[in-house]
């Protein structure tokens, strides 16, 4: 396994698993003063106060089709958060440098990713990723028991529920804290995401099912990703087809399963290829370099 990024040591030093642990168990006085730190530091920027880390499924398109109440964290890909207009937001929770949420993002993973689709392609949208993305590199502890405390009212609420926390960015949270995930587990949080990563670079768990991604055949060659497909792994594949239209039935000689359909990849067969139609515009202006595979 690589060493750490610059998010994940910020995560780790910043003690972002023990809040995830102190939100998950009720301590009340700590998630309280977590609140208004990210009130106030909001109210800096504008916003009227609090808010969730977590987006509710039910308002996503893609975890809106999950049988199980589903739960994302939405944070800003890749170098998103450096956009001179968001330097207001690096200012006031006092983040200086460089960061990357998705160190291994290709051109055509950033040109197709889920935050250019959709309600995500706002502004808006985009500037309270921003904020909620900050908060977590700047105040990781108080972060941990806001997403802590949510998790444990909503499994409160459900009894279990499906957790992405990389839905726009590709953290290693199993470097963060192996014992947060395994004690997510515990708590009722079926834990999965998709990652860029490659399964070197990542801890497999039963108690956190990882999807593999296809960019460009010059970052993910064929033989990469049959390799990881032969070994029992799944690998996420967008495809030029369009909506309403049926994915190809193979992809050299594997079979592709819908993706669309549900974005519970942990019930998925072992060895397939998650079929994708490619959502957004972005990725239309250019795609010589293959990312979104041919149908045809």
């Amino acid at each position: 396994m690589t060493t750490a990024t610059r998010v994940e040591q910020a995560l780790i030093e910043g003690r972002f698993a023990s809040g995830v642990f102190a939100g998950l168990h009720g301590d009340k006085a700590a998630v309280r003063k977590a609140k208004a730190l990210y009130a106030n530091l909001r109210r800096q920027l504008g916003y009227a106060g609090g808010a969730a880390m977590l987006t509710n499924g039910a308002s996503q398109q893609k975890l809106s089709k999950n049988d199980t109440a589903s739960y994302g964290l939405m944070l800003t890909p890749e170098r998103g958060l450096m956009r001179p207009a968001l330097a207001d937001v690096r200012d006031v929770f006092g983040l200086t440098g460089a960061w990357n949420l998705c160190p291994l993002a290709s051109k055509g993973c950033a040109a197709a990713c889920l935050v250019f689709s959709g309600q995500s392609g706002m502004p808006q949208a985009q500037r309270a990723q921003a904020v909620r993305t900050a908060f977590m590199l700047g105040y990781p502890e108080a972060a941990g028991l806001l997403i802590g405390d949510e998790i444990r009212r909503a499994t409160d609420r459900h009894g279990k529920i499906n957790l992405r926390l990389n839905t726009t960015s590709d953290i290693r949270w199993e470097v963060i804290s192996q014992g947060m995930v395994y004690a997510l587990e515990d708590a009722g949080v079926v834990l999965y995401d998709y990652t860029a990563w490659s399964p070197a670079d990542r801890k497999v768990s039963p108690s956190y099912s990882l999807t593999f991604s296809a960019k460009e055949p010059a970052h993910t060659p064929d033989d990469y990703l049959a390799a990881i497909l032969s070994d029992g792994g799944t690998v996420a594949m967008p495809f030029t087809t369009a909506r309403g239209e049926d994915l190809p039935a193979t992809w050299k000689g594997f079979r592709v399963i819908d993706g669309d359909k549900s974005d519970e990849r942990y019930k998925d067969p072992a060895g397939v290829v998650v079929g994708l139609r490619a959502k957004g515009h972005m990725w239309k202006r250019d795609n010589s370099a293959g990312f979104i595979r041919q149908a045809n």
